[in-house]
């Protein structure tokens, strides 16, 4: 059963979370705080006992038991940080994004990345449309039964110490570009549209499908449910997505090969959480007007010459009150919660230091009065 015993104050996160994601906290917010644990020792014992690869190396899946102990390395550490993080974990990143042509039957690679989950990599699936009924999920092929014996797993050894949420979907086109390859997903927007469209919808078949396995063995907590990118929510259920594979396209393409897709996974489940890794507006704006649309997190353009943070205004005027969270480096932070400058209906994910618990909660005491 899940809890957040791994959080000291747990109850009064909660209650936070429950304003911000009601949108009664417009002139307030949120933050999640870079702080100091010490876990070389954890480290070196997983290491001792797991043995080591090197980067980019090709490795076997990882076993449930050295996931599990490398997800709990520093997290009970960080019980007594009172910042707006819960102890909500990704139990099945292993799996990476390649874990959609792995469940589809697909040769799939695992390479390793040292302290950090496994990246998956596989060939595409659908190679020729005409072929594309042969393209079936199933929830007892042996990949998907894999993954989500990960979850079995947490879900009898976490107690009530902490929880894990489902993964990230992968819809309409991040769903093709696993099935087809990103080239040729992109290609197909022009030279196979129905068949693109075909794909996307068996697409979105596979996604309910498998979250829906997924969040009977994530479960609920306080009336609440367990996503990516907010960890607990106060909603029945929730998906998070994200438009990765159209930052290179036009609005257009997302509205024509995109918009309704992720509008019915939302509607199915009732609310969504978008993951947008570029600073466009002009997306933004489209993206915004998903129905039941509750969290837009953006940012991640390396090519931005400007920190995620200075776009703040363009993307506050494209979401409109729809809550927001972006990355902010911590002198920007600090210097904007002593300033009273920072943007509000704002969770801001702190980079930098790290710095000392006992400052994080002095910080914290500031963040929780802060009005804009």
């Amino acid at each position: 059963m899940a809890g957040f015993a791994w959080k000291r104050n747990a109850e009064r996160v909660l209650e936070r979370r429950r304003r911000f994601f009601r949108r009664q906290m417009l002139d307030q917010i949120l933050a999640s705080l870079p702080v100091a644990t010490d876990t070389e020792e954890e480290w070196r014992q997983f290491e001792a006992r797991w043995g080591t690869y090197g980067e980019g190396e090709t490795r076997p899946f990882p076993s449930n038991e050295e996931i599990f102990e490398r997800c709990l390395i520093g997290l009970q550490a960080r019980a007594a940080v009172e910042d707006d993080t819960l102890p909500v974990i990704y139990s099945i990143l292993d799996a990476g994004e390649s874990m959609v042509g792995a469940m589809f039957g697909q040769q799939v690679r695992f390479l390793h990345r040292p302290r950090r989950p496994a990246f998956s990599s596989a060939p595409p699936v659908v190679r020729d449309y005409a072929r594309l009924s042969e393209a079936r999920f199933s929830l007892n092929s042996e990949w998907t039964k894999r993954f989500l014996g990960i979850q079995d797993y947490f879900a009898s050894h976490m107690g009530e110490r902490f929880a894990q949420h489902p993964c990230l979907t992968m819809d309409a086109m991040n769903f093709a570009a696993e099935m087809r390859g990103s080239t040729q997903a992109y290609l197909d927007l022009y030279e196979h549209p129905d068949g693109l469209g075909a794909l996307m919808e068996v697409g979105l078949d596979f996604n309910i499908r498998f979250q829906e396995a997924q969040m009977e063995r994530t479960g609920t907590y306080a009336d609440g449910s367990f996503v990516w990118l907010a960890g607990w929510v106060p909603f029945a259920r929730a998906v998070s997505l994200s438009v990765d594979a159209y930052v290179i396209c036009s609005v257009r393409s997302y509205v024509e090969f995109g918009f309704e897709y992720q509008s019915r996974l939302i509607e199915r489940f009732g609310r969504g959480l978008m993951h947008f890794h570029c600073n466009r507006a002009d997306l933004a704006a489209e993206v915004a007007r998903l129905p039941g649309l509750s969290l837009f997190q953006y940012g991640g353009d390396t090519r931005d010459p400007l920190p995620e943070v200075e776009r703040l205004p363009e993307m506050r005027q494209a979401a409109g009150e729809v809550p927001i969270m972006v990355a902010c480096d911590l002198k920007r932070f600090l210097d904007g919660l002593s300033g009273r400058s920072l943007m509000p209906n704002v969770w801001y994910n702190v980079s930098g230091g790290p710095i000392p618990v006992d400052e994080a909660n002095r910080i914290m005491d500031t963040v929780r009065s802060y009005r804009a």
